[in-house]
Formats: C-alpha cells, structure tokens, sequence
C-alpha cells in the first residue's frame, strides 16, 4: 500500500473509515462468490453493508464486532472454496 494512499486514508473521518473498510471486506466477499460460481459452489456469504447515515453512532466496540463478524464469515468461505478447489483439482 502507498504511503500516499494510507495518507488518504488518514484525512477521512471515522465514519467515512468504517464505511471504506466495510467497502473492502464486502468487495472481497464479492470476489470470494464470483469464482465460487466458477467451480459451482454456492455461496452463502453475506457481508453487512455500513450505512453510514444509519451505523454512524455505533461505538467502538459495537464496530469491531461488526468487522470481526464479516471477517469470520469470509475467513469460512474461503476455507470452504479453497478446500473445494483443492478436491477438485485432485480429481
């Protein structure tokens, strides 16, 4: 990562933060499902969207709560893709 995109980063505001960074993890989901789809596997992965009108007034500890929550989600589903994957190819 750049310095001058953690620079970017940085200038946000908190609720701008933890509106990029649930942008990212619902970006990787998306990635996790598309090539799930290649190799026919159906996935159940649901990232949360921050909205950041409605989830602006959650508190710390609520916030990591709900990161930690998708981080886990897609930790399994790509545990569960990549397993497949390897099955796959050793057929």
């Amino acid at each position: 990562m750049s310095e001058e995109f953690k620079n970017a980063f940085n200038k946000l505001n908190i609720n701008e933060k933890r509106n990029a960074i649930s942008s990212e993890l619902f970006l990787i989901g998306e990635l996790i499902k598309k090539v799930g789809n290649k190799y026919g596997i159906n996935s159940m992965l649901n990232i949360k969207n921050y909205n950041t009108a409605k989830d602006e007034n959650l508190s710390d500890e609520q916030m990591l709560l709900f990161i930690y929550e998708d981080i886990y989600n897609i930790q399994k589903e790509l545990i569960t893709l990549l397993l497949a994957i390897d099955i796959n190819s050793n057929k």
